[in-house]
């Protein structure tokens, strides 16, 4: 096999200029997959995909009439083997920035969802994402969503197969990021979400500006990012957070505390 194999191991000719160009023939065709034996290989579009991961996709995956390398099929069979076997299983998704590390666990954990949906939980999972991207993930050279931070989410499911919680774990956050960016990048997310999305009254309330007027924000000398409507995700964002069952007025305490450290960010001292 030379041209396009979905499987490296089975190439003519295993070394570096093979791999590469099978996965280069791939890519070009949108098929962003590949396998590694047991390993699925996927390689950053930086493009939507939609017709990869449409529900009729999702449901070939489900009944097994397609075993095509795709994140679907690395999630359906640990949760076959978790139903099978009654074993715990991980998913291990890796890569340097801009690999793609974030929509794939994002794929991964809707999947799961029609999986092992039904009981309302999966909606509050899946509702962990707007938050996490938020207050971790921020603008970089390379990805214009980079997580800044390291995760290990755990979805707990019943004998029967539905998911009845999860548990979160975030480590190794990048906090230098919170007083100083690179040049060309941006703070994380939430804080220009907060900027463009809040409403009159919580202007009026955190005295809150624009983004270019915050030191902490304009460093990089970038508050915005193409086809990203900050004000939106702030809107999304927030009802994620009350999805997830946390109050109007612990919101607000969250909000308070970003507005204060912004605020924070533009004292200047003089001797």
């Amino acid at each position: 096999m030379l041209h396009g194999g979905e499987d490296l191991t089975q190439l003519s000719y295993l070394n570096e200029p093979s791999i590469l160009h099978d996965l280069d023939y791939r890519y070009k065709q949108d098929l962003v997959y590949t396998r590694a034996g047991p390993v699925l290989i996927a390689v950053n579009p930086f493009k939507k995909l939609s017709s990869a991961y449409a529900p009729e996709v999702a449901q070939a995956f489900r009944s097994g009439h397609c075993q095509d390398p795709h994140v679907f099929l690395v999630a359906d069979k640990a949760f076959r083997a978790m139903q099978g076997d009654k074993v715990n299983q991980s998913m291990v998704i890796s890569g340097e920035s801009g690999a793609g590390k974030t929509e794939t666990t994002k794929i991964a954990m809707q999947y799961l969802a029609t999986l092992a949906g039904g009981g309302g939980m999966e909606h509050q999972v899946l509702q962990t994402n707007p938050i996490l991207e938020a207050f971790g993930n921020a603008k970089t050279l390379r990805n214009n969503n980079s997580s800044r931070f390291g995760k290990l989410i755990d979805i707990h499911f019943d004998n029967s197969g539905r998911i009845i919680g999860a548990h979160i774990e975030t480590y190794l956050l990048e906090k230098s990021r919170v007083v100083h960016q690179a040049q060309g990048e941006r703070n994380y997310h939430v804080f220009y979400q907060m900027c463009a999305g809040a409403s009159r009254e919580e202007r009026e309330q955190l005295a809150l500006e624009t983004a270019d007027k915050f030191q902490y924000l304009k460093r990089g000398d970038c508050t915005s990012i193409q086809g990203v409507d900050d004000a939106k995700d702030f809107v999304q964002m927030k009802q994620a957070m009350t999805a997830i069952g946390i109050s109007p007025e612990d919101q607000h305490q969250v909000f308070r505390t970003l507005a204060a450290v912004l605020w924070l960010g533009n004292i200047s001292f003089t001797e």
